[in-house]
Order: C-alpha cells, then sequence, then structure tokens
C-alpha cells in the first residue's frame, strides 16, 4: 500500500521513540529533524510548527553542495549545519 509523503512521515516519525536525540532549527514555527533515511536520495522527516499547535510532518529530499547540505521547505532554504542538536 503506497502512502501520501506526509502521511508516511507522519507513521515514521510517530513510530520512533520519545527520547531519541532531535535537532532544532529555529523558523517556520521551529523545525524539528527526527530522521535521516539513507539510500541512493537521502531524505530527512521534519515536524514543521514544532513549537505550536499547528504541526504538519514532512519528507524532505537533502541538497548537497560543495559548501554545506540543506532540505528546502515551504520554499525557504534550511542549511542542515545550522540545526541545533538537543
Amino acid at each position: 500500500m503506497h502512502l501520501p509523503v506526509c502521511r508516511k512521515a507522519k507513521k515514521i516519525i510517530r513510530s520512533k521513540k520519545t527520547n531519541d536525540k532531535a535537532s532544532y532549527y529555529s523558523a517556520l514555527g521551529g523545525i524539528e529533524a527526527k530522521h535521516i533515511e539513507y539510500g541512493i536520495c537521502d531524505y530527512l522527516y521534519v515536524v514543521s510548527g514544532a513549537w505550536t499547535d499547528n504541526k504538519s510532518y514532512h519528507k524532505l529530499k537533502i541538497h548537497y553542495t560543495d559548501k554545506s547540505p540543506y532540505i528546502i521547505l515551504h520554499g525557504y532554504k534550511c542549511k542542515i549545519d545550522e540545526f541545533i542538536v538537543m
């Protein structure tokens, strides 16, 4: 059964233990990175609006450049090295 990306991301994020380490980015109401899926294309599972009541779940492709990797969420470029690990 094929799930839409947001449902699949939501299912994977909820299946993770709550005491796992996460990293945060303070934009778009807070972005919480939960899991990296490695493969031919690498993906990052995130929760946007982590500090609000309007949470949404996303599976985003990691783009690599010679300077630093980044993701694009709602047209906003977020560099991976600017995430803060808690």
